[in-house]
């Protein structure tokens, strides 16, 4: 979319391996051989004891795939370094859920340096007490100065990376799975997104490519060792991804990769639905594809009764991205989807405002609805993540009653 308008709990001392019970007292009197013969055995069944133990070291030490651990505490990196990785979370149960896997999520982007600071992640227990949501996507924002631009860089709505990575630990620490997504702004003139970037000519599109992953690839490093679980390699760059060389995608779904071990993805725009989908999307190290799902219902200014969304969103929407899963052989996440609070929330329903309908929260919600009753059984889509809590516009979920819509069914043992 155009985001422009818009414990370990410590052994007992008498079963720590290196300390050995008290003694209770001196022995007595003719005891003096026992003592002696008491000693002896202990010594003897220490002594095996401590070279069974240095056996099973070396031989673990000498078992393919095992990585001691360096005298920091931290595991070495790809690049060699020994930057500390986050650990697995600890997520909230989902043994009760049909589909465990599905990624249950929310958008909440932020758009200033410390955007991912204290103030995001206080916010983020009542996120998932409120909509139960499993999955938080993050976004980064970088931009460029005009759509032929072979320059990409950061400005003042660009999470520092420090702020970036606190974020995501933050995410882990309180139980979700982290998605990041790099988004991309056009500065001038206004009208222009990141689907109009393109260029005339392959060198161009060379430098392009290689300041897009020279500006990202700190985020991409940050991303890994906060423990991240998945990775855009880029969002809705229409042109870019329709004529640009295959060779360009796949050196840049490499160079992701050799930083990122999770789920990669790239996040097409709900227009490129109907295009003739690239070869570089089949790439076997992109494991799902992405869609920002934007698509109107409807033709007009108009409110449509709830109950008949459903099969609105089941005929247009669903059908597409269905097609395009299987087209594709790949699992289709919405990476993006949102419904402003207007009644004529179905048309051009890619815009944050309206100018001539009425605040409709029903409506909205009733949107978010229809969605969800589509999604959750569709075993061609793997995940969907709602734009978004706060910070987003008329988009804005926090607060509304779309919000018990979204818990309804995230936390519903359908999903």
């Amino acid at each position: 979319m155009d985001i422009g308008n818009v414990k370990k709990n410590p052994l007992p001392p008498s079963a720590h391996p290196h300390m050995q019970p008290q003694q209770k007292g001196k022995p007595r009197g003719g005891a003096g051989n026992s003592t002696v013969k008491k000693y002896t055995m202990m010594f003897l069944v220490m002594a095996i004891l401590l070279f069974t133990g240095w056996q099973l070291f070396n031989y673990a030490e000498k078992t393919p795939g095992y990585t001691p651990p360096s005298k920091t505490g931290m595991a070495p990196n790809r690049d060699g370094s020994q930057e500390r990785r986050a650990s697995k979370p600890t997520p909230w149960p989902t043994n009760h859920y049909k589909r465990p896997n599905f990624e249950a999520g929310i958008v909440f982007p932020q758009w200033s340096a410390d955007g991912y600071g204290l103030n995001w992640q206080q916010q983020l227990p009542t996120i998932h007490t409120q909509t139960g949501a499993r999955w938080m996507e993050m976004t980064v924002f970088l931009s460029q100065a005009t759509d032929y631009s072979t320059q990409v860089g950061t400005n003042s709505s660009t999470p520092t990376v420090q702020s970036f990575a606190g974020g995501i630990r933050a995410a882990r620490a309180v139980g979700y799975h982290v998605f990041v997504v790099p988004l991309m702004g056009v500065t001038t003139p206004a009208e222009q997104w990141a689907g109009t970037i393109q260029f005339s000519n392959t060198a161009d599109e060379t430098q392009w490519f290689d300041s897009y992953w020279h500006a990202l690839q700190p985020y991409v490093l940050a991303a890994t060792q906060a423990g991240a679980d998945q990775l855009a390699i880029g969002t809705e760059l229409v042109w870019l991804q329709q004529y640009a060389p295959a060779a360009l995608w796949d050196t840049l779904i490499a160079r992701m990769h050799s930083i990122f071990p999770g789920i990669l993805t790239y996040d097409m725009n709900w227009s490129s639905l109907g295009l003739t989908l690239p070869a570089w999307m089949s790439n076997p190290q992109l494991a799902v594809i992405g869609v920002s799902e934007y698509i109107p219902l409807v033709n007009d200014h108009i409110r449509v009764d709830p109950q008949q969304i459903p099969g609105l969103w089941k005929t247009i929407i669903r059908s597409a991205l269905d097609s395009a899963s299987i087209n594709l052989n790949k699992p289709i996440i919405i990476t993006e989807i949102g419904y402003r609070n207007t009644a004529d929330t179905l048309y051009n329903s890619w815009s944050p405002y309206s100018t001539v309908s009425p605040a409709d929260p029903t409506e909205q919600a009733a949107a978010c609805n229809a969605a969800l009753v589509n999604v959750i059984p569709d075993p061609y889509i793997a995940g969907i993540f709602f734009w978004g809590w706060d910070g987003v516009g008329g988009f804005k979920l926090s607060g509304q009653p779309a919000v018990n819509v979204l818990y309804n069914w995230y936390s519903s043992p359908q999903s």
